[in-house]
């Protein structure tokens, strides 16, 4: 496979991107562990031959600086960026929700007094019942505001998933599900990549399972319906996901900015994002 843009056309159609949203892949899956510098050019060099032109790089860059998301260092006639503290707290919430599985848990019904806020449910993998009350796995700190009930499923398994297919929007899910393993496989037939086109490829996965884990309630696998897609497509994501990471790593290790402290850090951060994928993978064994 030649790197450039035409290699990836039939992954772009299956996975269109948007600049901010894939600049925000790119800083949580590579710059995150570790918590790397990136410059700017290794960035437009990335997204260039996945559609993103330099232009709407550095756009996406300057707004998401201006949002506390990226900070920015000139070093000589070099602008370097990394995740602001906040977005790092924020990433690494999101990454115990894209590259761990699902754990069982009990359920917790939220009541808010004065009403919740829809954004306040959505971080928590949780539905609203009511102006009032939100329901789901307990999982996070109960928000401020909120008085929390933690509550045991009593009967049948069947009925507790009726309940969740009509409170959660599995269907619509299990369509998403389905279309990323269409994505999975595309990318795990691509042959001989090189560490650039790897890393690509690999930042096109995560990219595409990320816009539906973050908004997936992350319901326990027994509770789900039969033959519903998510624990497929999880083992799908670890799967390719690591088999694309040796020679993706050889082009992280060539762009990143690290000193001796970071690149300790992110090797464990690494591991242990590894560990993770590999429950995953195991799991539909299971």
């Amino acid at each position: 496979m030649q790197d450039g843009q035409g290699s990836f056309d039939d992954l772009l159609a299956l996975c269109p991107l948007r600049a901010g949203g894939f600049i925000v892949t790119v800083f949580g899956d590579v710059a995150f562990p570790g918590q790397a510098e990136l410059w700017i050019g290794h960035l437009i060099d990335l997204c260039s031959e996945l559609g993103i032109s330099e232009t709407l790089v550095r756009t996406a860059v300057s707004r998401l600086v201006a949002a506390g998301q990226l900070s920015g260092t000139r070093r000589g006639r070099k602008s370097y960026y990394a995740l602001t503290p906040l977005a790092c707290a924020e990433f690494e919430r999101a990454a115990q929700v894209i590259y761990a599985p699902p754990e069982e848990r009990a359920w917790r019904f939220l009541f808010f007094p004065g009403g919740h806020k829809p954004q306040v449910l959505d971080q928590l993998g949780m539905a609203a019942l009511s102006p009032q009350l939100g329901f789901g796995p307990a999982r996070g700190a109960v928000p401020e505001g909120a008085l929390a009930f933690t509550a045991y499923a009593d009967g049948a398994q069947a009925d507790l998933t009726a309940m969740l297919t009509q409170v959660f929007a599995l269907d619509s899910l299990a369509q998403d599900y389905r279309a990323f393993g269409v994505l999975a496989d595309a990318i795990a037939r691509k042959p001989s990549l090189s560490p650039k086109a790897a890393l690509q490829a690999r930042l096109l996965l995560t990219h595409a399972w990320r816009k539906i884990a973050l908004r997936d309630p992350r319901l326990p696998r027994s509770a789900l319906p039969d033959e519903h897609p998510e624990p497929v497509a999880r083992a799908a994501f670890a799967r390719t996901y690591l088999a694309l990471c040796p020679s993706a790593i050889l082009e992280e290790n060539a762009i990143l900015r690290l000193d001796e402290t970071q690149i300790h850090e992110r090797n464990q951060a690494l591991a242990q994002r590894q560990t993770a994928l590999q429950s995953s993978r195991e799991c539909l064994s299971e």
